[in-house]
């Protein structure tokens, strides 16, 4: 009997809980999924509502984001479960969903839009209203449902579109036309070629220097990102001019993040940026990604000083993101923003209540607030009303995070995208790699990982871009995905001696060849969309110029002079964009800047046992390779400059190469 009435009950409010579903419930992906049984007749990208766009000459209602967006979980609520903005939506224009961390070729695209139609950035939930053949004639990100503080909202804008394109469909179509053209001059830019020299380094030190806080560390005034790529730019900057202002910015901004509230302070892990200079008030989204690129200069940053803050933020953030999104070796995309309904419920503590907590564990009234204080957590808030995130202002006490720790067991920890992205897992396997300083299980751990991503991903001979549940993988493989994946297989190979790791990266890099290099030009995927693969570090370091630094390892531990030469004409052709704004691309600078002082590898059949030791050599660009030489031997591309039973002497002769005044210049006569 109560088994019927439960049946009942579910039935019931199944039936009431979801008056609405659209061709998203069909989908894989968590963020379409989260919009299934929203009123709006939404559709996934594709020909079906290309179709019914065309067949009923409405325009397309266009906006990406992603599932641990706060401002996209704002937006859905507000808009798209409005059945008045519902209706105007779907009788006026055909609405599709995309999610920008499947289909990041589509999202580059139509940011592209955005800035070019606005000129300036965009971001996330990405609006776009174009024609019923894709020519885009409005965009915004988030919009409001009513009109408020000088913005339109939803409930006017869409009628005075849909009523524009009714009348004036051929003058908007035009319009989106000459938005496109823009867009393709943009995306399809060529400038002449210029001639760099190792000024380079000077010359993106002072850009960088323009855009630093020097107050709190960071590249920005207002949103702070933390642009680890930049960091890690300013770090080889330091050990190539000895700079010491390169290396003062690089660990003011690094020890601002780490005792600031962009970093999870009670379970480690840093959110994905603030909203605020002081890296105070974050949105509290963790991404897989941005703490992959975080773990790796880190890391770095603790070879050229052995800070015990440095060490402490690799492993706590390590152990977060492997006890979160970790999964069968692999792991989740990221972590949203919201909890419970509220930004930020999970992590935030009120005042009053966490003392109370702290005297009921047995911890003094003094002690407590002493320990509340130092962890910036106040009567007043520092974040909502009378909320706080916490932030180290003080000494930190362990037994206090520890009880901190203990007080949010009893809270819904945020929704988890549990999608498995292969580049993201590539970067962050990477990282944690390279964590083996610290210790060596990580190394260990590491390379199984990437044994099990291979596994998930690259099957009979293709490469995918993710993996969701237990189903088989079906999109392709972005250029991302590959460039990632090979970078973390040559390190693979150098910290593990296998060659099999090498093989497979150079199986990829010959298959991204054939897929993404077309009449002398690198593109991003192979999608309905042209887009050409660009050096821009937006949200994390560029695809591009990762592939760069991915076939120059190659090229330098296979000693392929023809591959190195195929890098450096590449590289040759982006020369003029390095040298008008280097500090724009940094992961780019930093494959140029390996081109210009050179590569360093260390051979010997005893390298494994010297890693540790490798890793604190001030020289920024060296690789290991395992061989039968029993002495050590360093080398660049084409000769070899040292050689000693010794491995302090090999240190030594590496850190001096430095030491030499090099007015070398690049340019296309080094080419040939």
């Amino acid at each position: 009997m109560l088994k019927k009435f439960l049946g009942i009950i579910f039935t019931t409010l199944f039936l009431f809980g979801a008056n609405y579903t659209n061709a998203l419930i069909h989908e894989e992906s968590p963020y379409l999924r989260q919009h299934a049984h929203n009123p709006v007749n939404w559709y996934p990208w594709g020909e079906e509502a290309f179709l019914k766009a065309k067949k009923e000459h409405k325009p397309i209602f266009l906006s990406i984001g992603y599932s641990t967006c706060h401002w996209c979980h704002v937006m859905e609520k507000e808009s798209f479960e409005n059945e008045e903005i519902a209706k105007l939506i779907n009788e006026n224009f055909v609405p599709i969903k995309v999610d920008k961390e499947e289909r990041p070729d589509l999202d580059k695209f139509y940011q592209t839009v955005f800035q070019v139609m606005h000129r300036r950035s965009g971001g996330w939930p990405l609006t776009i209203i174009m024609s019923e053949d894709k020519k885009p004639f409005f965009s915004a990100t988030y919009i409001p449902p009513e009109d408020g503080y000088g913005v339109k909202g939803l409930k006017t804008i869409l009628p005075i579109l849909a009523q524009g394109y009714k009348e004036k469909r051929e003058y908007l179509q035009k319009r989106g036309e000459a938005v496109l053209k823009l867009v393709n001059e943009v995306l399809h830019a060529r400038y002449v070629p210029v001639q760099l020299d190792l000024s380079l380094a000077n010359k993106a030190l002072k850009q960088i220097e323009k855009s630093y806080d020097k107050i709190y560390g960071g590249f920005s005034q207002r949103v702070k990102f933390p642009q680890a790529s930049t960091i890690a730019l300013l770090l080889d900057i330091y050990l190539i001019t000895h700079e010491e202002k390169a290396w003062q910015m690089a660990k003011k901004s690094l020890e601002s993040m780490a005792k600031g509230g962009i970093y999870d302070q009670i379970e480690g892990g840093f959110f994905r940026y603030t909203t605020d200079r002081k890296w105070q008030i974050p949105h509290f989204e963790k991404m897989l990604y941005s703490n992959a690129e975080l773990i790796g200069v880190y890391t770095k940053a603790y070879t050229i000083e052995k800070e015990p803050l440095f060490a402490r933020i690799v492993q706590e953030t390590i152990q977060e993101i492997d006890r979160r999104f970790g999964y069968k070796g692999l792991y989740f995309s990221a972590s949203d923003a919201d909890s419970e309904g509220k930004e930020g419920g999970y992590f935030l503590y009120d005042y009053d209540e966490t003392l109370r907590f702290l005297q009921k564990e047995g911890i003094a009234k003094r002690h407590a607030q002493k320990a509340l204080s130092s962890l910036g957590i106040e009567e007043d808030g520092n974040f909502d009303s009378v909320l706080s995130n916490p932030r180290l202002v003080g000494k930190r006490d362990e037994k206090i995070v520890q009880l901190l720790r203990k007080m949010r067991k009893k809270r819904k920890y945020p929704f988890i995208d549990k999608k498995i992205i292969t580049a993201w897992n590539a970067m962050y396997i990477d990282a944690k790699m390279h964590a083996f300083i610290f210790d060596e299980k990580y190394k260990k751990e590491a390379l199984a990982s990437l044994d099990r991503l291979l596994q998930e991903t690259y099957i009979h001979g293709n490469l995918y871009h993710q993996k969701l549940s237990s189903n088989p993988p079906t999109k392709e493989a972005l250029l991302e995905d590959y460039a990632y994946l090979i970078k973390a297989l040559n390190d693979a190979y150098m910290l593990s001696g296998k060659k099999r790791y090498l093989e497979t990266a150079k199986d990829l890099l010959k298959k991204a060849k054939e897929k993404f290099f077309k009449k002398g030009i690198w593109y991003f995927s192979q999608e309905d969309i042209e887009l050409p693969a660009d050096l821009s570090d937006s949200y994390y370091s560029s695809a591009l110029a990762m592939l760069y630094h991915a076939m120059l390892d190659i090229a330098m531990l296979g000693e392929d002079l023809k591959l190195y030469q195929f890098a450096k004409k590449s590289m040759y052709e982006k020369s003029a964009l390095i040298y008008h704004d280097t500090g724009y691309y940094p992961t780019a600078t930093r494959a140029f800047l390996r081109i210009l002082i050179g590569d360093v590898v260390i051979k010997s059949q005893k390298i494994r046992n010297y890693l540790k030791e490798i890793a604190f050599i001030r020289y920024p660009y060296i690789l290991t390779k395992k061989s039968k030489d029993k002495e050590f031997l360093a080398c660049k591309i084409d000769t070899c400059f040292a050689e000693s039973d010794n491995f302090a002497v090999i240190k030594e002769k590496i850190e001096k190469l430095l030491q030499q005044k090099s007015s070398r210049k690049w340019s296309k006569k080094a080419l040939k």
